[in-house]
């Protein structure tokens, strides 16, 4: 049985992604922000959401 965690981008479960600095991200969220421009408006959603965890990293 695959173990499925939580993305903190997306918020789904997810049992295939990485592990970037203690932050899990699924790899559908992965792929499409190494895709995205900085100039594409979703670039500052992927910034605000890593930043969100972050700082929930930190304080938990």
């Amino acid at each position: 049985m695959e173990s499925k965690e939580c993305c903190s981008i997306c918020s789904m479960q997810k049992a295939d992604g990485i592990y970037l600095l203690r932050i899990y991200i699924c790899s559908s969220c992965e792929k499409e922000m190494i895709q995205t421009s900085v100039d594409d408006p979703k670039y500052k959603f992927y910034i605000e959401q890593m930043n969100k965890a972050h700082r929930a990293m930190i304080y938990s």
